[in-house]
């Protein structure tokens, strides 16, 4: 014990205590000035340790009111951490993109209500082909919805390799607040049978993400369809250890 730091020393005993009914749920624990003369230590590192344990899940610590035992055992979150669109899709290597169409649309009821926006909604859309790592056969068909005033995209130098909600970021000062993900299946559209060289009737895993900028306003919409023998979707939990104040804000 006298190679271990004093703060660890104070967390384990305390944390034993919790975990040996001393302390029991809902109970407090003393205060800080009676911690400080039981362990000898000072503030700082009293403080440190009660640190420890709340970002554990086992204690919740308020201004002039002392620690409360929250739990015996140390809260566990599992949580997936990405960097970028690639990461999140779980894209291995080098990506490519081949631009099938790009025109000015207006959504129609059916198509309103497939991506999730208002109908008559004008976006810039692009329909591409994405190769993976030089293959000839294309992993997705990718249709992009895009504002209107971003469809100088088009222009960015590497328009057909990284994502272009990256591009829009880096090229029109955009900041991505928030993107969200939602996975279904469907048929790949009839129109781009040949294109994906499938058969009739595919079904594909479709991967629809929404991007929303600094004014809260959706600015991309991505469909992309992987036929149903060429695409695998996984992710990895990490563990980490995460207080119950931080939960509650979440």
């Amino acid at each position: 014990m006298k190679s271990t730091p004093l703060h660890l020393q104070i967390s384990q005993k305390i944390r034993l205590d919790i975990q040996e009914g001393r302390y029991h749920l809902g109970a407090r624990l003393p205060t800080e000035e009676e911690l400080c003369k039981q362990f000898k230590a000072s503030r700082p590192t009293l403080r440190q340790a009660l640190t420890t344990l709340a970002n554990e899940g086992l204690i919740m610590r308020r201004p002039r009111t002392g620690s409360t035992v929250l739990a015996t055992q140390p809260q566990i979150v599992l949580s997936h951490s990405v960097n970028s669109v690639n990461e999140l899709l779980d894209y291995p290597g080098v990506m490519i993109r081949k631009i099938l169409a790009m025109s000015y649309i207006k959504t129609d009821t059916t198509l309103a209500n497939a991506i999730h926006c208002p109908v008559n909604m004008e976006w810039f859309r692009i329909v591409s082909l994405r190769f993976q790592n030089n293959s000839n056969i294309p992993l997705c068909l990718t249709t992009y919805y895009i504002l209107p005033k971003y469809a100088g995209v088009i222009k960015h130098k590497k328009h057909l390799t990284i994502p272009i909600s990256e591009q829009i970021v880096e090229m029109f000062d955009e900041v991505i607040q928030r993107a969200k993900v939602e996975i279904y299946s469907q048929k790949v559209p009839p129109e781009y049978i040949d294109e994906l060289s499938v058969d009739k009737q595919t079904s594909a895993l479709v991967v629809m993400r929404s991007y929303q900028g600094k004014d809260q306003q959706t600015f991309q919409i991505t469909t992309s369809h992987h036929p149903d023998d060429r695409y695998r979707y996984s992710f990895e939990l990490i563990r980490e250890q995460r207080s119950m104040s931080q939960t509650i804000r979440k």
